[in-house]
Parts: structure tokens; sequence; C-alpha cells
């Protein structure tokens, strides 16, 4: 079976934010590009400082998408920095 690569979760992603614009909704929801996240893109410091600058810029009580592929399979992290959770 062939791997999903980041290329597609970013579009889809990029559906979302048409979606999430289309219901004025865009300012709830933060994403992060998941080819700069992902096991393959780079060094681990690379790829915790590229987070940690898209999570500063957090902007009250959004939530951020964190697509990440550990190797082998997607999972989606929710970030909500106003209220220190992750799921």
């Amino acid at each position: 079976m062939v791997e999903i690569g980041s290329t597609v979760i970013a579009l889809y992603m990029r559906y979302l934010f048409h979606y999430l614009k289309m219901a004025n909704m865009v300012n709830l929801v933060g994403l992060v590009d998941p080819g700069q996240v992902s096991f393959q893109s780079g060094t681990l410091s690379h790829r915790s400082k590229h987070l940690s600058d898209c999570l500063k810029n957090a902007d009250g009580d959004q939530f951020y998408l964190v697509p990440y592929n550990p190797r082998g399979h997607w999972v989606l992290i929710i970030v909500r920095l106003a209220k220190e959770t992750v799921y």
C-alpha cells in the first residue's frame, strides 16, 4: 500500500481552510504545515522550532491542527493553547 504524503494532507487542509473561510470561522483554527513537522522533514530541532514559531503566533482561543506522521500513519494533534490542552 502506498502511503499518503504530506502534499495530499495539505490539499485537504486547503479545502478545510476554504470551508472555514466561507463559514467566517477561519480565525478559530490555525493550520500547521504537515510538510514542516512530520518525521521525514528535517531534524527534530528544525521541526520543533517550526511548531514553536507557529504556536507563538496563536491568537486567543484558537485551535491548532497539527497533522503528524511519525512513520507510516498520519495522526492529527489538536492544540488549544488558551486551555493548555492537547488532543
